[in-house]
C-alpha cells in the first residue's frame, strides 16, 4: 500500500507580484482539488513577507501527483507564475507510514 505523498513548496515573488499569482490561484485550486487523487491543495500567504507565497499540497501518491502536472491547468499555472519567481524550494514531509 502507498502512502500519500505530501509537500510544501514555497515561493519567493519578486516583490509587488503577489496580487497577480492569487488573481488566478482560486480557479487552479479548484481544478486541482477536483482530480483523482488529491486530499488536498492549499495556498498561503505570508503574513511578514507578502513576497512570500507556500503551497501544501497532499496526494494519495506520487502517480496521482505525477498526473496533476501533465493537468493542462497545472502547466498554465506553472508557466504563469514562473515569470514572477526570486526563488522555490520544494520540500517533501514524511507523512509516516
Amino acid at each position: 500500500m502507498s502512502r500519500p505523498y505530501k509537500f510544501i513548496i514555497a515561493i519567493e515573488l519578486h516583490p509587488g507580484t503577489r496580487s497577480e499569482i492569487l488573481a488566478r490561484a482560486p480557479e487552479v485550486q479548484a481544478a486541482t482539488r477536483a482530480e483523482p487523487g488529491c486530499l488536498s491543495y492549499n495556498f498561503f500567504t505570508c503574513t511578514d513577507d507578502p513576497d512570500r507565497l507556500v503551497f501544501v499540497e497532499t496526494w494519495k501518491d506520487e502517480a496521482a501527483h505525477a498526473s496533476h502536472m501533465e493537468q493542462d491547468h497545472t502547466k498554465r499555472f506553472i508557466a504563469f507564475h514562473e515569470q514572477f519567481h526570486r526563488s522555490l524550494t520544494f520540500e517533501t514531509i514524511n507523512t509516516g507510514t
